[in-house]
């Protein structure tokens, strides 16, 4: 009997009364970095529509990729593999130079009208070239980046994904 009311007691002093909390999303998984590029990061993430949400694809490139090369690539669109899997993209088939101005903000210049994109369109841009920037080893002050048209420029926006 005494053992059991030992068992008992050390039962409520080791309940602390923390109660569970659920599940909180963070975001994708870091990456790890390859040592043979100095550092930067040779997995592409792309910002597809997924249920109407901006939402994070990896592509491995095998090399490092630039802010413009992973921009002309979001705007080729999802694979025929990502499609499968219900990504879409709410950007046109634009062709033409994109143009990085360093700065604070940073500034991307497209060279089609930005007036006829949805701000999910501008936020798959925005998603997108910020983490083309880091993974780049790039810098983006308060995570802001600039968007410029051939119409006009866009006031800086931030990325609004998940």
């Amino acid at each position: 009997m005494k053992k059991l009311l030992v068992l008992a007691a050390l039962l409520l002093v080791g309940a602390c009364g923390v109660k569970p909390t659920p599940v909180v999303p963070a975001g994708p998984a870091p990456t790890l970095r390859n040592p043979a590029t100095n550092g930067l990061g040779t997995d592409l993430t792309l910002y597809f529509v997924l249920d109407g949400r901006v939402t994070p694809v990896t592509r491995s490139t095998g090399d490092a990729v630039g802010v413009s090369e992973a921009l002309a690539t979001l705007l080729g669109g999802p694979s025929y593999a990502e499609t499968a899997d219900g990504y879409a993209t709410m950007l046109p088939a634009e062709t033409g130079p994109i143009t990085l101005s360093s700065g604070t903000p940073t500034t991307i210049t497209f060279s089609f009208p930005l007036k006829r994109l949805t701000q999910i369109a501008v936020n798959q841009l925005v998603c997108t070239a910020v983490a083309a920037l880091v993974a780049d080893g790039g810098y983006v002050a308060d995570g802001a980046i600039t968007l410029a048209g051939s119409d006009f420029q866009l006031p800086s926006q931030t990325c609004q994904a998940f």
